[in-house]
């Protein structure tokens, strides 16, 4: 529990100085003065996202293994099928 739990923090720490995830910070604040107020929430919510995602994936890859991740992908993907279907019924 306790790996676990420093597997965790260690993600995170390690998502936050990803290689894209720097190169994004570091171009929203070289360009921020020249962006308008909108632009810059736009910049700051794409910044927010890469960080959300390479956490996501770096923590689901902690908490499950190969075989549930498998399992995850194809749940995933029957519910869009489901969802799919009951928007083309609803039109």
């Amino acid at each position: 529990m306790l790996s676990t739990a420093t597997a965790l923090i260690e993600a995170v720490s390690n998502s936050i100085i990803e290689d894209e995830v720097m190169d994004t910070a570091r171009e929203i604040y070289h360009h921020r003065l020249e962006m308008s107020d909108e632009d810059f929430a736009k910049a700051m919510y794409l910044y927010s996202g890469i960080i959300a995602s390479a956490t996501a994936d770096k923590v689901t890859k902690i908490l499950l293994n190969e075989t549930q991740i498998r399992e995850l992908m194809l749940s995933i993907d029957e519910m869009e099928s489901i969802r799919n279907l009951v928007l083309e019924e609803n039109k």
